[in-house]
């Protein structure tokens, strides 16, 4: 029998299980404490990690969508450039581009272009104009061409009575297609965005239906770039709106064509981007969200619930002067959507937290890399020219800026050369706009073939490049130096396409300190240089001097003073009298214009006409001499002309007939005693055009003369096919006619081919006796020079009165 007590057994088994239980607790206790601690350490990593994969996916995306973006913008400029480029077909051309030359430059331009529904010529024309060219269109193979208006509810009926038109005139569209013909002028919304495109000079553009057939239209994009009369002013709105020759109009498939940017430059599927038309607002409430022009994406309820609801990056597509808005979302399941897989593995990782966030830092390292990588690729983009591969006016400069401090720092010298190709538009004229492009590339490879590794040399835009030259022993001598090896280096020949092609660049050089430290000034000063290489006959290079700024600056002061003096009317009209070398007596003057400063007195014609012409100041200032010559002109005899010199500039106003034939209604001068001067190099451009307008000058009885013949591009063919009546030599041969044999003989053979001609003969410039009596030997018809009178005033001017015949003896 035991002696223990069963009382004592039973709390001595309590105790040891307490005691147990203490060693179990206090056993796990730091490994409870470690797991706690371990598992908040856990969820915090965790969390923050996950918030971390959240934002690099976020920049990730962000970088992404920009780049798209750029892409799709860059595919849309190359669009909108072709669309200017056949602009340029219509303001360069000297006669009308017709409809077959339009179709194959449009067919070309476009080709492999999809997404360019149809190209159109929309021209402005008068209700005088109407009937002739709805019968040119027909004539052109149009079948039933009429203008048409379109109708509210959408169809088309003939257009009303209007005094000017804008119907589709040239299309890319079959012929028979129902918008040939549609008067763009008849639909309010249209209307404005051509008057827009018009006023600003810039290309308009705004969402409109697609006319694909007579049962109904569907939604697109009208781009339309306004072309102006050639050689005319579009300074303000007033001379755009004058001087409008019509439109050049694109038809987008705006979602096709979106879409064919992205397959050709490859996008990414990770995210899904909308496009939405201007002026309407992208709400993110759900039921507010906006119909898109485009969805890279089938427009599922699933996607059009994640572009309300999810966030988003966005960003501006422009299109001529509109902005399409675009909207991007990651694509669901793809790999620009937050997953949080390496927060989960940190989670269950517990112990190994360290290491898995070694690891997972690495693989993020590693995609921040890759952001990095594209984000600089990015800014490469924004800074190279794409055509040449050579660096473009952002980086050269940021460069410039750059060189400038180091040099600066380090009191070096460096020097700028700015380089324009010699008839690089005669190629892109002759041989198109890809030959002109593969030039461009031949030009860079040759330039960076002259130059150092630590040169830089970059495209400023269209056949413009720049050089920075630093870091030499002596900067002007290197410059010249580097400066000569290009000029020589581009002037040899080119093989373009089996052709070859010669070109030629002018070059002007600054050097710093030498002409400033100021980043802007050098580049004027260079351009100056620039300036001063292509006035001395282009091909060569000039060194800027001080002298460059002084006469810019003293052609900006007379600039300024010539535009006050047409306005404050400061000209005056001298008159030169010629007379017949056989009778004796005066048959006609010349008006002459002379300029009085009030502050330099009178101002010789030869250093403000060559400006007026210029600057186009020649047209209002023509104008009013031969207004003021006719006025002059009408109370003088009968038999007395006056000859009025008429400037190349004028003969591209499309109204100058209309202002000669206003001026002697207003003045009563008979036309007949009314003579124009017109010089050879008038005949050079716009032959055809020139050639009517003298054909309708002489239809009203105004005698026509070509003057100075002899030293410009004298040709017998002009001669014969311009209607001149008169013969102007060139005062150059009067003076060495007492000389030289050679200038007898060829004043004699410029009298008989005049003669065989039907044509009279002036000689200008003679100052001598002995030169008259030479000139009555060979046969000349009239003279004029300082020996016989000299250009005065009209109150100087003697013997113009019927009562009073001067003649020859007298002077």
């Amino acid at each position: 029998m035991s002696d223990r007590n069963p009382g004592d057994n039973r709390q001595g088994d309590m105790v040891e299980r307490r005691r147990i239980s203490a060693l179990r607790s206090r056993l796990w206790r730091p490994a409870l404490v470690a797991g706690g601690i371990g598992l908040l350490l856990s969820m915090a990593a965790a969390y923050a990690v996950g918030r971390w994969e959240q934002r690099v996916t976020r920049v990730e995306f962000e970088g992404v969508a920009a780049t798209q973006l750029i892409e799709m913008q860059n595919g849309i400029n190359e669009y909108l450039s072709r669309l200017v480029t056949l602009r340029t077909l219509f303001e360069s051309a000297n006669e009308d581009v017709t409809r077959s030359e339009f179709e194959v430059f449009g067919g070309r331009l476009f080709e492999s272009h999809p997404g360019i529904l149809r190209v159109g010529w929309v021209p402005k024309i008068y209700r005088k104009e109407r009937a002739e060219y709805e019968a040119a269109a027909v004539s052109d193979g149009v079948p039933g061409y009429r203008i048409k208006a379109l109708a509210t509810d959408g169809g088309l009926s003939p257009a009303p009575e209007s005094s000017v038109y804008f119907p589709v005139f040239f299309s890319t569209e079959a012929k028979t297609s129902p918008v040939y013909g549609l008067d763009y002028s008849t639909e309010p919304i249209r209307w404005a965005t051509l008057a827009r495109a018009r006023d600003n000079d810039a290309v308009a553009v705004m969402p409109t239906r697609l006319f694909r057939d007579a049962k109904g239209s569907t939604q697109g994009v009208l781009v339309s770039v306004p072309v102006y009369v050639k050689g005319t002013s579009r300074t303000t709105v007033a001379d755009r709106r004058r001087n409008l020759a019509g439109y050049v109009v694109g038809i987008f498939d705006l979602a096709h064509l979106l879409q064919s940017i992205r397959t050709a430059t490859a996008a990414s599927s990770a995210i899904v981007i909308n496009a939405y038309p201007p002026d309407l607002e992208t709400n993110a409430g759900p039921g507010h969200q906006s119909v898109p022009d485009y969805s890279s994406a089938p427009p599922t309820a699933q996607t059009m619930r994640a572009f309300a609801t999810e966030p988003s990056w966005s960003g501006p597509l422009k299109i001529g002067d509109a902005n399409w808005r675009v909207q991007a979302i990651p694509a669901a399941g793809g790999r620009l959507t937050a997953r949080y897989d390496r927060a989960l593995t940190v989670l269950t990782a517990g112990i190994a937290i360290t290491a898995f966030l070694a690891v997972y830092l690495g693989l993020a390292s590693r995609n921040s890399r890759q952001l990095a990588l594209a984000n600089r690729r990015v800014l490469e983009l924004a800074q190279t020219d794409i055509l040449t591969g050579l660096p473009n006016r952002a980086f050269f400069l940021e460069q410039l800026k750059d060189v400038g401090l180091y040099e600066r720092r380090d009191r070096g010298v460096f020097s700028i050369l700015m380089l324009d190709l010699d008839r690089f538009k005669n190629v892109n004229d002759s041989l198109g706009h890809a030959a002109g492009d593969a030039l461009l590339r031949q030009v860079a490879v040759r330039l960076n073939s002259a130059l150092r590794g630590t040169d830089v040399l970059a495209r400023l835009g269209g056949d413009e490049f720049a050089i920075i030259q630093a870091g030499c022993h002596d900067q002007r001598a290197s410059s010249i130096d580097l400066a000569s090896r290009i000029s020589k280096l581009i002037a040899e020949p080119f093989q373009l396409q089996g052709h070859r092609v010669e070109i030629g660049t002018s070059i002007g050089v600054a050097l710093a300190p030498e002409h400033g430290s100021d980043q802007e000034q050098l580049l004027k000063k260079a351009d100056l240089a620039l300036y001063r290489s292509k006035s001395a006959g282009r091909n060569c290079f000039t060194l800027y001097d001080e002298a460059m700024s002084a006469e810019l600056e003293a052609r900006n002061t007379l600039e300024g003073d010539l535009r006050d003096a047409i306005a404050r009317c400061q000209f005056e009209v001298h008159y030169q009298p010629y007379f017949d070398v056989q009778t004796g007596r005066r048959r006609g003057v010349e008006a002459l214009v002379r300029w009085r400063h009030p502050t330099r007195g009178l101002i010789s014609p030869d250093l403000f006409i060559p400006l007026a012409e210029e600057t186009g100041l020649i047209v209002p200032l023509g104008e009013w001499i031969i207004r003021q010559a006719c006025d002059d002109a009408v109370s003088w005899p009968a038999d007395t002309t006056v000859s009025v010199n008429l400037s190349p500039v004028q003969f591209k106003q499309a109204e100058l007939f209309d202002i000669v034939e206003s001026v002697l209604r207003k003045s009563g001068l008979s036309p007949e005693r009314l003579e124009i001067e017109i010089t050879e190099s008038v005949l050079l451009e716009r032959a055809v055009e020139n050639h009517a307008f003298m054909e309708r000058l002489k239809s009203i009885g105004v005698s026509l003369a070509l003057d100075d013949f002899g030293t410009g591009y004298s040709s017998l063919s002009c001669l014969t096919a311009f209607p001149f009546d008169k013969i102007k030599i060139d005062k150059s041969f009067i003076g060495k006619l007492s000389k030289r044999h050679k200038s007898s003989a060829i004043i004699s053979s410029i009298v008989t081919l005049a003669r065989g001609l039907d044509m009279s003969v002036t000689a200008e410039g003679v100052e001598t006796r002995e030169q008259l009596e030479e000139l009555r030997t060979l046969g000349v018809n009239f003279a004029q020079g300082y020996l016989l009178g000299r250009p005065v005033p009209i109150g100087e001017l003697e013997g113009l009165r019927p009562s009073r015949g001067a003649r020859l003896d007298a002077a």
